[in-house]
């Protein structure tokens, strides 16, 4: 058998869209290389600008919890994401007397000055890297995968038996 056709039996054994599905991780790790390579000179990660986003689209405080919900990301690594940025004055933590189990986070005025700075170095590089598309196509691309993205809650929800995750 040829290379040729070994990769054409390759690429007809594989699973209804996993070409799709690695070409959306190779994406997502270029896209994310870029940004930290972008945000390296504000002292920011972009998991933590995105939960000073998540934080600042809340009205500035929310619980561990909401947090991991809205990232898609394990309580142990929300921990890890407040501690760096509580160091830089960020953002703070808040114990809750009245239930102890939960932590509120609240986006500090630093903080917010952190995301007004950063923000935009990350909309630029958004406007660079999506201008291949047109409007039309950034609209289809924004439908498809928000589809794909509740398909795939829905089925993390499941598997952690936590229905509405």
């Amino acid at each position: 058998m040829t290379l040729r056709a070994e990769k054409e039996l390759e690429v007809e054994q594989q699973a209804r869209g996993m070409a799709e599905w690695l070409s959306l991780y190779q994406t997502d790790n270029a896209i994310f290389k870029l940004t930290e390579l972008a945000l390296l000179p504000h002292n920011l990660s972009l998991p933590q600008l995105h939960l000073l986003l998540v934080l600042r689209q809340a009205g500035g405080i929310l619980t561990t919890g909401e947090i991991g919900r809205a990232m898609v990301k394990a309580s142990q690594t929300i921990t890890g994401l407040v501690d760096r940025l509580e160091v830089q004055d960020l953002v703070e933590r808040e114990f809750d007397r009245r239930d102890r189990r939960k932590t509120w986070i609240r986006l500090t005025a630093k903080g917010q000055r952190k995301w007004e700075e950063a923000m935009p170095v990350a909309n630029r590089l958004a406007e660079e890297v999506f201008s291949v598309l047109t409007d039309k196509e950034l609209r289809d691309l924004q439908a498809k995968t928000d589809k794909l993205r509740t398909a795939a809650m829905g089925k993390l929800a499941e598997a952690l038996g936590r229905p509405g995750f």
